[in-house]
């Protein structure tokens, strides 16, 4: 009887120890989202590496700063920008006021409902459209609408809310970077407006830590109160080599760390940048080749991804790198 006892207890312990151990491992990794290739362990390292105390290639907490493109690197780019979902029935209303404003190929393709003419119109034609319904607005007007509308609007491909149809691989990225003493920003071609009334929720990036394209404003007068009024006009539109001046306008510094995608050329400007500081740097780009799960897109000319294995950035396959897209 007490041998069956006897083994009954070491098969318990030999469970609960596995159990135990399984949990470690669980926790132990930070990207669970990723598949164990190349890159994965690639990240890992260098986050090891800068981060160890008194090692050759140690960053210091301040220098630790890492800059991620939004669309299409942190949240999903297609069938439509994220910040087009604010746009829909205002640029309407626009367009019955001011009809010529059809002729812009980017208004003329939302309305249509031509999702490839308005993606072609890239950065310049979101800013067209944002320009357009922004324009003799304030704002606070235009800031406050925006997340509401994020919360019960679906993703057409993944069906959750926007706020929540973000990559689950790049949020456990940001968070492991922030575990390990890095300030991560966004660095992304859509309005900064936008951006910064979605990044906290979405991203658990705050808004003052968001670079975006920027509208013309002027200070008016409403109510016997001072607002900030949208003129129609772009002041800065933050895409492919208008993003280091911004960056380096935001930080003063190069960061160490920069994500971006291929798709539309837009990051390659600011992922150089980085790789040219002094030290060590990490430029990662996401490839978007998985039709299946996500979609499967890229640049006529492979600009992007050519650029990649030119200057040394790793690519992120989502097919091959990332066990899950959108977390359920």
């Amino acid at each position: 009887m007490w041998l069956r006892t006897f083994a009954y207890c070491r098969l318990g312990s030999s469970l609960a120890f596995a159990l135990i151990a399984t949990i470690a491992v669980a926790r132990a990794d930070p990207l669970a989202s990723w598949n164990d290739t190349a890159t994965k362990q690639a990240i890992i390292d260098f986050v090891t590496t800068i981060t160890q105390q008194g090692g050759p290639e140690f960053v210091p907490d301040d220098e630790r700063v890492a800059v991620f493109d939004m669309d299409g690197t942190l949240i999903p780019e297609k069938p439509i920008p994220a910040a087009v979902i604010p746009l829909a029935a205002d640029l309407k209303e626009a367009v019955v006021k001011k009809p010529i404003l059809a002729d812009k190929p980017a208004i003329a393709a939302f309305l249509k409902g031509d999702e490839a003419a308005l993606y072609d119109a890239g950065e310049q034609g979101l800013n067209d459209l944002i320009a357009t319904i922004t324009d003799s607005r304030t704002t606070e007007e235009f800031s406050e609408s925006i997340l509401p509308l994020m919360k019960t609007t679906a993703h057409d491909r993944f069906h959750v809310p926007y706020t929540r149809a973000v990559y689950k691989p790049m949020t456990e990225l940001l968070s492991y970077l922030d575990d390990n003493g890095f300030e991560n920003w966004i660095c992304s071609g859509s309005p900064v407006l936008f951006t910064r009334a979605v990044s906290m929720e979405m991203l658990g990036i705050p808004p003052e830590r968001v670079m975006g394209t920027s509208s013309g404003t002027k200070l008016d007068e409403r109510d016997g109160k001072t607002v900030l009024v949208f003129d129609g006009t772009i002041d800065h539109l933050n895409d492919q080599e208008g993003k280091p001046p911004t960056i380096n306008l935001a930080l003063g510094a190069r960061p160490i760390f920069v994500g971006g995608n291929e798709g539309g050329r837009g990051d390659i400007a600011m992922m150089r940048w980085s790789k040219d500081r002094t030290g060590p740097s990490f430029q990662l780009l996401i490839n978007h080749d998985d039709a299946e799960r996500e979609f499967e897109y890229s640049e006529p000319d492979n600009y992007s991804l050519d650029a990649a294995k030119k200057y040394g950035f790793y690519i992120v396959s989502i097919k091959n790198d990332w066990k899950e897209i959108i977390a359920p």
